[in-house]
């Protein structure tokens, strides 16, 4: 699917098959969006997931996405409206959040903003997953574009949080910085229920942060950086940095507190993009390096931009 919701985290859809229940649309935020898209609105449900459900609503005045929190869902919809409210006329990457609407319910928060056209990084890299293109210079201009957003939201003072190539999504002439929640930045503090992102992607700094129990968590440019580096990698081979098979590790087999210790207590080694070593020269320099060598990310995007497609 090439178009992806503000609010699409692993870059799939629900789709409503002969003798499945149709979900149901949902009352609170239906009037605004239908408003939005104009009538007759069709709605289609994407996810649904840990509180929070999303619909894709299209009608005859354009594409939109309303996102629904209850119960625990709540209170993270409440507040990616509160980041897209404070980040939209600073940050590039989260400017879609100007023409966001929201509101709250008994109960319930929900979040409407405009559906964006436009590939995730994960998509741009599939081809380079499969090894099925000897030109790679698609993914290559993604992955340049992907650090010069994250560059202008470092810039702004801002951090993402939770940066993956499913949360980057290239539309026209831009890229977009989705799922947001975790956002922090000069006006607003990390959430003390954030324990980092995507266990996977997380720099080594930020593990001991989170294993020392000071809350909240503070995600540094530096450990964006290295998740970027590692998110790129991801995308590039469909498996993570860390060789966990090379160690006799199934990540799978434990809970995300005690992979954190078992990660910080042994260096795992790392594996090889073998069908581009030139990206991965760029992707361990970044991972290797401790905090305070780290490049940046707009560094990272200049070394990129150098070594070519082929």
């Amino acid at each position: 699917m090439e178009g992806l919701s503000v609010l699409d985290v692993e870059g799939t859809k629900s789709v409503s098959l002969p003798g499945q229940r149709v979900a149901q649309v949902p009352p609170i935020g239906r009037a605004d969006a239908e408003a939005l898209a104009g009538e007759p609105a069709h709605w289609e449900q994407v996810t649904d997931r840990r509180g929070a459900a999303v619909w894709r609503v299209s009608g005859p005045h354009g594409l939109w996405a309303l996102k629904v929190g209850t119960g625990e869902g709540a209170a993270t919809v409440a507040r990616e409206t509160a980041v897209l409210q404070q980040t939209h006329s600073v940050v590039p990457g989260l400017s879609y959040g100007g023409r966001a609407k929201a509101g709250r319910g008994a109960g319930s928060a929900w979040l409407i903003t405009p559906w964006l056209n436009g590939a995730s990084t994960w998509s741009r890299f599939e081809t380079v997953r499969q090894q099925h293109d000897e030109d790679r210079s698609s993914a290559l201009a993604a992955a340049v574009d992907v650090c010069q957003a994250v560059a202008a939201l470092h810039a702004a003072g801002w951090v993402h949080g939770d940066l993956q190539p499913h949360h980057t999504v290239h539309t026209s002439g831009a890229v977009r910085l989705i799922d947001c929640t975790w956002a922090s930045g000069p006006l607003l503090a990390p959430s003390h229920t954030f324990l980092g992102g995507l266990l996977h992607l997380m720099s080594p700094e930020l593990m001991h942060r989170v294993e020392a129990g000071t809350r909240p968590v503070v995600t540094e440019p530096s450990d964006e950086v290295y998740a970027l580096a590692a998110g790129l990698w991801w995308a590039a081979t469909g498996t993570w940095h860390r060789d966990y098979a090379a160690a006799g590790v199934d990540p799978a087999r434990f809970t995300a507190a005690v992979l954190r210790g078992l990660l910080l207590r042994n260096r795992l080694p790392h594996g090889h993009i073998t069908h581009w070593p030139q990206l991965e020269e760029v992707l361990q320099y970044a991972l290797l390096r401790p905090a305070s060598a780290r490049p940046s990310a707009e560094q990272m995007g200049q070394w990129l931009r150098q070594i070519g497609p082929g």
